[in-house]
């Protein structure tokens, strides 16, 4: 059975937040706290989402904690460019907050990197005001379309609803590079088919606690990101999340767990995802990968939750680990040769 999660790191989720965001490449250092076996060693490479990263940080603490001769190495620098590294066989898992796209796939053929994928969270976009914004009460997609669309006209408050002041509107958003990026602008901005149709005088980055930060230290900020970044500062700086008009019910909901998990927080919600290269798997690290991916579907929806993000399905765990010893299988890979077992 795979050692408990429930070990002590001495990191919060907000300091691990705010250190994943703020750097480019993130070895998590394993705890001296002793594992059940201690005989796993080496180095993960994961690279990828911004987004997810929290979560795939939090569930290497955790390997770590139990297996101290292993380094969890998170880069989060973007899906998109994760992709480009993960499709040249640079890294052994990928996070991501989007599925792969058909030039990444190309790509990967190219380089003979086959992998599979697995969804191990939720996660809702936070649509984010500043907290002194007392006018904005809720936003309809209609909205959120007419404000983001390429070569859009509104610049102040008032050209979304004339009874709003006549002010500037001070918009962030994650770049181009990012999965955030592609989901919002397909579902907001693209009619649910096209990526990228957004205008582009806002203030673009890579980092989510950049957009965060921004909306909160200006009182007419506006913007979008993952909703675990916003939870990891709300609480003690001027920002908070803005209803948003439901696709299903025409109602207006706030990114909460209840709304998220019940689908009712649509179209700003969606999976995420790591994706898993076959050939690490094949190679001296078949062990060590196949342990980690073991001990991460176990204990999947307590690390999203322990992020701020939401948990899948229970029986998505379940599917998790069918899949993936299906391709341990296909690898000809035994069960036996993996050290953490399935919950």
């Amino acid at each position: 059975m795979a050692p408990s999660q429930n070990t002590t790191t001495g990191i919060t989720r907000r300091n691990a937040l705010a250190t994943i965001a703020g750097v480019g490449a993130v070895g998590v250092a394993g705890c001296m706290g002793g594992g059940a076996d201690g005989e796993l060693s080496g180095t993960i490479d994961a690279s990828g989402s911004n987004t997810v990263a929290p979560i795939t940080s939090w569930a290497g603490e955790n390997f770590q904690d139990a297996y101290p001769g292993v380094t969890v190495d998170v880069d989060p620098q973007g899906t998109g460019a994760g992709f480009q590294e993960f499709s040249r066989a640079n890294s052994d898992i990928q996070s991501a907050s989007r599925l792969i796209t058909e030039e990444e796939i190309a790509i990967a053929e190219e380089n003979d990197v086959e992998y599979s994928h697995y969804t191990v969270g939720l996660d809702g976009l936070a649509v984010v005001k500043n907290s002194e914004n007392e006018f904005v009460d809720n936003i309809t997609l209609e909205e959120l379309d007419r404000i983001w669309q390429f070569e859009s006209d509104v610049e102040q408050w008032s050209d979304v609803r004339s009874e709003w002041p006549d002010r500037d509107i001070a918009l962030h958003g994650r770049d181009s590079a990012s999965g955030t990026f592609d989901y919002f602008t397909r579902e907001i901005t693209g009619g649910g088919e096209e990526i990228g149709n957004v205008r582009d005088d806002y203030s673009a980055t890579s980092q989510t606690n950049e957009i965060m930060g921004a909306v909160a230290d200006n009182v007419d900020g506006f913007g979008f990101g993952g909703v675990g970044y916003l939870r990891a500062i709300e609480d003690e700086q001027d920002i908070e999340a803005v209803p948003v008009e439901s696709d299903v019910d025409g109602d207006f909901y706030l990114p909460r767990q209840e709304n998220i998990e019940s689908g009712l927080y649509s179209p700003l919600a969606r999976p995420l995802f790591v994706y898993v290269n076959h050939a690490t798997l094949a190679d001296e690290k078949t062990d060590l990968i196949g342990s980690f991916m073991r001990f991460y579907f176990n204990d999947q929806r307590d690390y999203a939750r322990d992020e701020g993000f939401y948990a899948t399905p229970e029986e998505q765990a379940e599917e998790n680990h069918d899949e993936f010893e299906a391709v341990l299988d296909d690898l000809g890979v035994s069960l036996d040769e993996i050290t953490v077992d399935r919950a």
